[in-house]
């Protein structure tokens, strides 16, 4: 799946779907991760406070890959 992210809540959307094409509930990715519901529930719904060492690990650990491109030569 390709998707422009362009504010927390897109990021979210893609975790989301990737959370319930394998079937999981939030609780069941917070606990398969080491994180908490809530923290997922804040991430899907664009919330999460801070890009921090725990963000980067779960969407790591979904197989989700963040690229960047600039508008510069």
């Amino acid at each position: 799946m390709r998707a422009i992210i362009t504010n927390p809540a897109d990021l979210g959307r893609v975790v989301r779907r990737v959370r319930e094409s394998r079937g999981w509930t939030q609780r069941q990715l917070a606990e398969a991760l080491g994180s908490t519901q809530r923290y997922i529930y804040e991430l899907e719904t664009g919330k999460a406070k801070r890009a921090d060492a725990q963000f980067f690990s779960i969407i790591a650990r979904l197989g989700i890959k963040l690229t960047a491109t600039t508008d510069d030569a």
